[in-house]
This record gives structure tokens, sequence and C-alpha cells, in this order.
């Protein structure tokens, strides 16, 4: 067995598909069609934005008979056929492209369509494989992948509008979380910053609750279809966001910020300015209508909390915040404390 590593421009990938010089293998390979569209549009996406994309693998065998070489896609299905069915013009991409939405191929420029057609494909090519060998390499493939976490679980699973909400939310603000240090490359990497937003959204709508992960799912679920209100959610939690990166980011600068008090901390300012959908578990705190009461001094008095949180100070006048940062972080208990601290803070 022998392979050859090499890339070749969509365009004679495309030419080998339409002639059938490039063929998939039913016996061994999925059913076609298998991504929903807003997974296909956001695969063609990548390609107009010249970002990479893992390599697929083919098999190169000579017909005897017709003495002509004959090409298998090992792997790459999904992603040939979504480029194929682009260039026909069977794909209209929908709003997960921000630039390209609701365009064919055949409707962008032709400066557009010829670096689309020009992009390069990162290729390993079998030749003199035996169909044992082949596969092997097609399980071994399959075999070498890591077990996704419950957060990448979802984003594989859902395709509508609650998943690309969350994907918008972490686009604007992951990366000032991965500045100040609330997630590192390894947590975006892992979409943890999804699992954060999305438990953001949940507090919105539910109120503090404890962590469940089945209410996560329920919420991707629930929204998956239509998502009515994704305009007005976006409002709440966008604008909360720039009140911290307006405001408090001196605050990022001097404390270490986990990403359990980020939750606490954008819950707070959420409730002050608009309120949550369910209060059921706050009683005796009313939102003022605003982020906070006094924004010249709220910076000094966060970096006083958040420096007993970091030192573990339990004998300081915050010592409920730190027991509440220092163990079972996600229950009910300890959120509610923190989001009391926070709040009187916000509302001194």
């Amino acid at each position: 067995m022998k392979i050859i590593r090499n890339t070749k421009p969509i365009s004679d990938i495309y030419t080998g598909m339409k002639s059938g010089d490039i063929i998939v293998n039913r016996e061994y390979q999925r059913a076609g069609g298998l991504w929903p569209n807003n997974s296909r549009t956001y695969f063609i996406d990548t390609i107009l934005n010249e970002f990479p994309f893992p390599k697929v693998v083919l098999w190169q065998k000579i017909d005897i008979k017709t003495r002509k070489t004959k090409t298998e896609i090992i792997d790459g299905q999904q992603r040939l056929t979504t480029i194929k069915d682009f260039i026909d013009n069977k794909l209209r991409l929908s709003s997960v492209s921000k630039r390209f939405v609701g365009k064919t191929f055949a409707e962008l420029t032709d400066d557009e369509q010829q670096a689309f057609l020009s992009y390069e494909v990162s290729l390993d090519s079998i030749v003199s494989g035996t169909r044992e060998e082949i596969l092997e390499i097609f399980k071994r493939i399959n075999s070498y992948t890591l077990a996704l976490n419950r957060a990448e679980q979802r984003f594989a699973t859902y395709q509508g509008d609650f998943k690309w909400f969350i994907s918008d939310l972490t686009d604007i603000i992951s990366p000032y979380l991965n500045t100040y240090n609330v997630m590192s490359d390894r947590d975006l990497s892992r979409m943890q910053d999804d699992d954060l937003m999305a438990e953001c959204c949940l507090q919105y709508f539910d109120g503090i609750k404890s962590r469940n992960a089945a209410k996560l799912d329920d919420l991707y679920k629930k929204y998956d279809v239509s998502f009515p209100d994704k305009d007005g959610v976006y409002e709440v939690i966008i604008s909360a966001f720039n009140y911290i990166k307006d405001h408090l980011t001196t605050v990022f600068e001097n404390c270490e910020i986990k990403p359990y008090n980020f939750y606490s901390l954008l819950g707070a300012l959420i409730f002050n300015r608009y309120g949550f959908v369910c209060t059921k578990n706050i009683e005796g705190i009313t939102p003022q209508n605003l982020f906070c009461n006094n924004t010249n001094t709220i910076e000094e008095r966060l970096i006083r909390i958040f420096s007993a949180v970091d030192n573990k100070d339990f004998n300081s006048e915050y010592s409920s915040m730190v027991i509440a940062s220092n163990a079972s972080t996600h229950t009910i208990k300890n959120r509610l404390e923190r989001f009391k601290v926070l709040i009187s803070a916000l509302q001194e």
C-alpha cells in the first residue's frame, strides 16, 4: 500500500465527481444527505472564508476492463457531496453564513466563484491498496475520535436557531473571556464557551437553578426549530456583556474570574437591568432597571469581592462569596449566594 499526500483544487474534484471518476463506495459508506442545511452552509462558509477543513482520503484503483483509474472516497463523502451540490446550485446558504446568506453558487460574484473553485483540498490518495487495507483504514479513521463532551454533543446534534444563536454570542464574547483567562484555549476548543452562554440564557429564562445538563439539552431542543425571541434575548445578554467590557475590565485585569463567577456577574447585571423571566427563588430583591447604581465605584467594590475569592479570605466581609466560590460552585445554594453578593454591590 502506498499513500500520496497532495492537494487538489475544488474544480478538479468537482469535475471528477461529475464524470464519475470519483465515486462513493456504498458498501461501507453511510448514505448521503445526512448533514442538515445549516451544517452544509457552515461547511461551505468555511471554504468561502478560506478556513481549512480536515483532509479527504481517497482510494485510487485501476479498472482492468476499461484501463481507467477510478477513485473511491474513503473519508470525506459529506464534505465532497456538499461541495458538488453547492456548485450545482442545489444548496442555498442559510443565515449561518453571515456574509453569503441566501446565496447559491451562481449568485456569488465571479471573483468569489473563482476563489471557491481554486480552493485547495488536502488529500491522502491511497494507491495499490487491497480492499482489506481500505476497510481497515476506514475503521481506524472512525475509531480515532475523541469522545465528545456534552457541549460538543449538543453542537453536533442540534442544527437549528438556538445552536446558531449561541454561536453568535460566543463569536462576540469568547475572545474577551480568552483574553482575560476566564477560559483557556483548550476550553474554547472543547466548546465550554458555548456551554457557558447556554447556562447564561437558561439563568435569564428560568432564574437561578443548580447546573443541570439535561435542562441545557431541553433548551437546545425547545428552540431548535424556531427561537422567536432571539433578537430580544441577544440584546439582553450582549448589552450586559458590553457593560462588563466598557466599565469592568479592570476587575478582569486584577482578579482571576472563573467561568462560574462570570456566569454570576453577567446574571446579576441582567437581573438588575432587565429582571429574569422567572424569579421564583429570588425573594426581596427588585431590579433597578439599570446595570449599576454607581458606575464610578463598582469596579473598586468588585475588585475587593473577587480579590477575597482569589485569596480564599474566609475572614473577609465577603466570606459568604468566598465560600460559595470555593466548592460545589454550580449548586443552587452557592449560585444564589454569589448572586446576592453581586446584586448588593451593584445596587449599593
